[in-house]
């Protein structure tokens, strides 16, 4: 969830030392390397002077604290507390706030949706750049690489909790301020509050506690303010109650604490002593002493390791794109290769994109249904979840015992009943048919508000979802209710949709295989542009998603976009090339009308 699997290479670091600040007890090295190639991370190393043989040697890991020299300069106190007590510190910028131009606040407010569609978090990032700091002091001849500690408020705390977890050279971790449970989040709507960095993609629903179980046994400090209203107070409590349980099962309840003071998310010299004391006991085997916690800060550029002229060849600034690659359409070399591509495609959507499926279990209330003509709908709702009850609109009539094809129209915002009834205008002669225009949790004549929608967005990515993915369940218990009526023939169903509603409708044909046919209207090309599913992009984009449909029906409204193009050659491969066509009448789709050799009425 991190986005770390498979693991980046390990490419040479490229170390820069672009000089040395010599104080009388420590010294302070300015630091850069390329955790990727071209990605820069900038640093500064402190050095404690009086040392014999190797120290211990601890991550500090920055928050957001601005500086146009980086937020190491925000964080000195730290790097020389730790360098005056005996530690080498080694005080990470973050991407997002460096010498380089990086980013953290993608969804948080930079437009850039599509984070959660790539399956990427900046604290990926993030915590590959800790790991390579980690391989970059084993090459240095003043660490004992065996004595590696971590630690970070808010931010910082965040990236402690997650290289801790997937990186066992992290002997000791001391989070401070940066954890609670996702249920407790959710419930206080904090993702308001928070930078992007502060959470991986969570497709496989896991809550926050187990990055604590990931970290046990090793020794953890954990550290909160009752008055931080970034982690609320009633899961960090239940976090520490778990983990506490399960390092006491460890028989190591010794090696977890978590320390709260009556403040809110601000540093102090009680929590620096507290995480040094901590240090001290885990990595230095020494009794609890008085520490010396006096600094003066240096002027911020003279800590800055590129001196205002960061490399021109640095990619930071685009790391969100490249981090996680998004593969190309797939070339089978026979029906029998794309169709094990495809069982392993279906496989990876179904786990990462829509493992939270299904969200219910509960039967749909099928009754009669209610008076509608061809021009004029029925109003009626439809229970998608408990609780949750989507709108729709029914159109057709049929007198006879027959049963009948039928569509479900996707609805995007804005549209309305006027302009659905003029869409679903039947051609003449048609026979009776159904159509169900159903509006999708959030979707209306007005819809949900940006910032309501974005909240929504970001706390539904907390439990495995986004709004699209709860959308498209919406639209398979659409389907489901309207396959179970006795005047539908549940063989012949037709899901369509405008813009990214029409690739919701896709998902829904490629998750329930008895949907005949499925109809798009100018689609988009790429999850990009939407609709976005949890790490859909580290598996496939939508033109290969179109061509999982094969070898059922794919239509298109007026044309087919040259994204598209691609799709034919799957089609080609079951010999069903005819089964992808461009119409411009959607009665006759439902018809059975594949070409365009009749009058088209009025």
């Amino acid at each position: 969830m991190l986005g770390l699997l498979p693991w980046p290479a390990r490419t040479p670091l490229n170390v820069q030392a672009t000089g040395a600040i010599d104080r009388e007890r420590y010294t302070i090295e300015k630091i850069a390397f390329e955790s990727l190639p071209k990605i820069y991370v900038t640093a500064n190393l402190y050095l404690p002077k009086n040392r014999s043989g190797t120290v211990p040697a601890i991550i500090y890991v920055c928050g957001h604290a601005y500086s146009p020299h980086g937020a190491k300069t925000k964080y000195q106190r730290h790097g020389i507390s730790l360098a005056k007590n005996g530690y080498a510190a080694l005080v990470l910028d973050p991407i997002q706030i460096a010498e380089t131009f990086g980013l953290h606040h993608g969804v948080y407010n930079q437009e850039m949706y599509e984070w959660y569609a790539r399956g990427y978090s900046p604290a990926g990032v993030e915590t590959w750049n800790a790991i390579r700091a980690i391989d970059y002091l084993e090459t240095r001849s003043e660490i004992n690489a065996n004595k590696i500690g971590m630690t970070g408020r808010s931010g910082g705390a965040a990236m402690t909790w997650f290289t801790a977890a997937v990186d066992s050279r992290v002997k000791v971790a001391v989070p401070v301020m940066g954890i609670s449970s996702y249920a407790a989040n959710v419930a206080a709507d904090t993702q308001r509050h928070h930078c992007d960095c502060m959470f991986v993609v969570n497709a496989f629903r896991h809550d926050m506690m187990h990055q604590g179980a990931l970290v046990s046994p090793r020794p953890l400090m954990m550290m909160h303010g009752r008055l931080d209203p970034l982690f609320p107070v009633p899961g960090y409590e239940a976090f520490a109650r778990e983990i506490g349980s399960l390092y006491k099962s460890y028989d190591r309840l010794g090696n977890f604490v978590n320390i709260v003071v009556e403040t809110g998310h601000t540093d102090s010299d009680f929590l620096r002593e507290q995480a040094i004391h901590w240090f001290d006991r885990h990595l230095m085997n020494i009794p609890k002493r008085k520490l010396n916690l006096e600094y003066t800060d240096e002027p911020a550029e003279s800590l800055a390791v590129f001196e205002g002229s960061p490399p021109f060849d640095a990619l930071n600034y685009q790391v969100h794109e490249t981090f996680i690659q998004t593969p190309q359409f797939p070339a089978p070399k026979s029906l029998a290769d794309w169709k094990e591509q495809r069982s392993s495609l279906m496989q990876a959507l179904r786990s990462e994109a829509f493992g939270a499926f299904p969200l219910t279990s509960a039967p749909l209330e099928i009754g009669p249904f209610p008076d509608a003509t061809p021009w004029r709908p029925a109003e009626l709702t439809i229970e998608s979840e408990p609780g949750v009850k989507i709108r729709a609109l029914l159109y057709g009539t049929d007198k006879t015992s027959a049963k009948h094809p039928a569509m479900v129209y996707v609805a995007s915002d804005g549209e309305d009943i006027a302009s659905l009834t003029t869409m679903f205008r039947p051609s003449r002669g048609a026979p009776p048919f159904f159509r169900l225009a159903v509006y999708p949790r959030g979707v209306g004549e007005s819809g949900w508000n940006k910032t309501f929608w974005k909240g929504a967005l970001r706390n539904a990515m907390h439990t495995g979802q986004t709004i699209d993915s709860l959308r498209l369940w919406d639209v398979l218990r659409a389907v489901e209710y309207l396959r179970a009526h006795p005047s539908i023939d549940p063989n012949r169903i037709t899901v369509a949709g405008s813009n990214a509603a029409g690739i919701i409708a896709l998902y829904a044909a490629l998750l329930d295989e008895k949907i005949e046919q499925v109809l798009l209207l100018n689609p988009p090309d790429s999850h990009i542009e939407g609709p976005l599913f949890l790490n859909v992009l580290r598996h496939l984009d939508i033109p290969t998603a179109a061509a999982m449909l094969a070898p059922r029906r794919l239509n298109f409204y007026s044309r087919m976009p040259s994204a598209f193009s691609p799709v034919r050659d799957i089609y080609s491969l079951y010999g069903k090339l005819d089964c992808l066509f461009t119409t411009m009448d959607i009665s006759n789709i439902l018809e059975g009308k594949y070409h365009h050799n009749y009058s088209s009425g009025l």
